[in-house]
């Protein structure tokens, strides 16, 4: 396959400036299209939120500026969404969303020659289109959990995916999950776990990184960053810093639940080009999660050069080591904040863990996952274009 081949990517959500949602979705197409391919992206917007959340409509075709002369053609067709409701046991919401994608898909010219679904949902849709208009499609399994079975019928999930050309799966614990669901076969599947983008997310002088956000010097400091919710333990690690002496937190994120203390020197969203900053000015990250595909989140605190504590579970396996992670158990408070006490308490092993963190982080840059992936697809469709 040549690279100036025009890949269609099928996404739940596209990122701007002012609305930074499922930015590890951008990173993929911006590398991907970094290395000559053509990039459209369909990324329904929900016509309901608008209406009722007051949330701002996007346009229904705007263009991403990547660099000097590289753009990706992005699609946000505009759908009624339902929540969960069903009908005949159908998600209402899915089967609108998976018809306004298939319409949108048909105005695109001229017709892409590759389909990449991200998350096994918008695969179901991919590989829908990928039967009529004969071309290959891909999967991009992240999630999680796995929750495709609650949007389909099992009968429209088989006969979606019956011919699917690969699966990219962010964990080996995606991949088990999707071989338990019967998504795809071991043979079209392949383990490659997500990645940063080493231009906003490196080590910087954490000394002027205080003196910039206003914090001191001496503090030492915990960050965290995820949704504001039960799984990824943002009140489990509050509760444990009550037992942290002289220790201060950054909290980047948002959700239902909200931390309060007087250790507290940030709560809230931040856009991506901040976190860095946030990241660099804190000594730990901690994210006592209870599930997870790949976090993103733990390899950007890598790269800032921070030590991680976080779950003992194998969602973590590919991406944390001894040398640089302490592992818990999500749900033990005390464990969490004993884990905190040790990074805060031995500089020397502070110093040792972030040094191993740096040098972890690297192979997982963005462009290293899109040459993977790219390698993988290509590999994929050569063989099938031998037989």
């Amino acid at each position: 396959m040549t690279k100036n081949k025009h890949i269609c990517f099928i996404v739940p959500n596209y990122p701007t400036q002012t609305d930074p949602v499922y930015t590890f979705v951008k990173q993929v197409v911006d590398a991907i299209a970094k290395m000559g391919y053509c990039c459209s992206v369909i990324a329904p917007q929900s016509l309901t939120k608008k209406i009722f959340k007051k949330k701002s409509g996007r346009s229904l075709f705007w263009q991403d500026f990547i660099e000097a002369g590289i753009w990706v053609d992005v699609y946000q067709p505009r759908v009624l969404t339902f929540s969960n409701l069903s009908l005949f046991g159908r998600n209402i919401s899915a089967h609108l969303t998976q018809k306004a994608v298939i319409r949108c898909f048909k105005r695109i010219k001229p017709c892409p020659e590759l389909l990449y679904g991200h998350f096994w949902h918008s695969g179901v849709t991919a590989g829908l289109i990928s039967q009529k208009y004969q071309i290959p499609f891909f999967v991009a399994t992240g999630e999680s959990k796995i929750w495709v079975e609650s949007l389909f019928p099992r009968k429209t999930i088989d006969n979606a995916l019956a011919d699917i050309s690969g699966a990219i799966c962010v964990s080996t614990k995606n991949l088990d999950e999707s071989l338990v669901l019967k998504l795809a076969t071991q043979d079209k599947m392949v383990v490659i776990p997500n990645a940063i983008d080493p231009e906003k997310f490196y080590k910087m002088d954490k000394e002027l990184v205080r003196k910039k956000l206003g914090f001191k010097a001496d503090d030492f400091i915990v960050s965290f960053m995820g949704s504001f919710d039960e799984r990824k333990g943002v009140m489990r690690l509050s509760a444990a810093m009550k037992q942290v002496n002289l220790a201060k937190v950054i909290y980047i994120g948002s959700g239902e639940l909200m931390p309060i203390g007087d250790e507290i020197l940030f709560a809230g969203r931040l856009s991506h080009d901040q976190v860095s900053e946030y990241l660099n000015a804190s000594d730990v990250f901690v994210l006592p999660t209870l599930a997870e595909g790949c976090s993103n989140a733990i390899l950007e605190a890598m790269a800032c050069g921070l030590p991680i504590i976080s779950s003992d579970q194998d969602f973590n396996n590919e991406i944390l080591t001894p040398a640089d992670s302490i592992r818990i158990d999500s749900m033990d408070i005390n464990a969490i904040a004993e884990a905190i006490n040790q990074i805060k308490n031995d500089a020397y092993l502070r110093n040792k863990m972030s040094e191993s963190a740096l040098i972890h982080s690297q192979p997982f840059h963005i462009k290293n996952r899109a040459l993977r992936i790219m390698d993988f697809i290509e590999n994929v469709i050569d063989k099938k274009n031998e037989v």
